[in-house]
């Protein structure tokens, strides 16, 4: 298979800024350039593009073309070669790169992401180019760990939407997953959608711990409480909008001044009802030992206007009452908005 990757991945920050070595093992270079490697040394026939050399160590970068990668700082040379093309790059360079490359990508090429967009956005991003190019399939090659370290044993692929849209064909979707089990990883097809709290570091660490709650709460419900499954689901849902809608207009400061956290926990005390609720009693502790100077900041905050609106129920009305393009159009930039301000990997 031909594949083509975009980005070796900036050393020095795996090394001295996350210490990636030091925490975690494996062996530089970390990032596309051991992606590169992986691929090739399976018999792929493998392209990296990276118009900054520094960003490897000259030892490094023997080591890539020792495993059979062909360098090249040209990305529309990469772009022509590959069936596959991976975006291992910072955010806003990934639209830059795909939006200069995807007019000169072979006929059927699959365009993915990696941890640092979700790929919804280059796909509108690109919708121009795309009308000319529908055979591009568009989807994420998520890593879900560093790739060079032990941990990364797996890729997150996206597959359809949760409103219902493919990407990319079933065939695409097929020569994605061959190519990431033919380097021995574990394949996860999830809607493209949810690949960013399930998979970014920092979203999923927020993903896990809010998930952790909803179970105790859904045991807690459903054995001791016995709470009406639609009640539950209301609780789960008004909090987590409400949550999410406060920090989308005020951001993380605004949410703490918003949310009496000496409040907040004396509610969520009432229903500690067990030993088991070892989710609760952390959550208690942790937030009655919050620092004093965090608090005095923020204070400091400034709420914005947010208005607390059933999103997807919103979504149903505006296509029943206005409808057309003007609704897509909306919907469009709010789903940019959405995914575009994740990106953290």
């Amino acid at each position: 298979m031909k594949v083509s990757i975009y980005g070796a991945g900036n050393q020095d920050f795996y090394l001295n800024e996350l210490r990636v070595l030091e925490l975690f093992g494996g062996e530089p270079p970390y990032g596309g350039s051991r992606m590169a490697i992986e691929f090739a040394e399976a018999g792929h026939d493998v392209v990296l593009s990276e118009p900054h050399r520094e960003v490897l160590s000259e030892e490094m970068w023997d080591k890539v073309e020792e495993a059979g990668v062909k360098i090249t700082t040209d990305d529309l040379e990469a772009a022509r070669h590959g069936e596959i093309h991976i975006l291992y790059t910072p955010t806003i360079k990934t639209l830059e790169v795909a939006k200069k490359i995807v007019r000169h990508l072979p006929k059927d090429a699959v365009l993915l992401t990696t941890c640092t967009i979700c790929p919804v956005v280059p796909y509108h991003h690109l919708k121009y180019e795309l009308r000319e190019r529908k055979d591009i399939g568009i989807s994420a090659f998520h890593p879900a760990a560093v790739p060079g370290t032990p941990q990364h044993d797996s890729y997150i692929i996206g597959g359809k939407s949760l409103d219902g849209k493919d990407y990319l064909t079933e065939e695409q979707l097929k020569k994605c997953i061959e190519l990431a089990e033919s380097v021995n990883k574990k394949v996860y097809i999830i809607p493209i959608g949810a690949i960013c709290p399930t998979a970014n570091r920092g979203a999923a660490l927020i993903a896990a711990i809010v998930l952790a709650g909803i179970l105790e709460y859904y045991i807690l419900g459903n054995t001791v409480v016995k709470i009406p499954k639609e009640m539950m689901e209301k609780d789960v849902f008004m909090a987590l909008q409400t949550l999410a809608s406060i920090v989308e207009s005020s951001g993380i400061e605004g949410l703490f001044k918003v949310l009496n956290v000496e409040l907040v926990t004396k509610s969520a005390s009432s229903l500690y009802l067990t030993e088991d609720q070892k989710v609760l009693r952390a959550a208690l502790e942790r937030l009655k030992n919050v620092d004093e100077e965090l608090l005095e900041k923020f204070k400091k905050a400034k709420i914005n206007p947010t208005t607390l609106v059933a999103a997807q129920e919103l979504v149903k009305e505006l296509k029943t009452i206005i409808g057309g393009k003007a609704v897509e159009g909306s919907i469009e930039r709010s789903m940019k908005k959405l995914f575009m301000k994740h990106s953290s990997c």
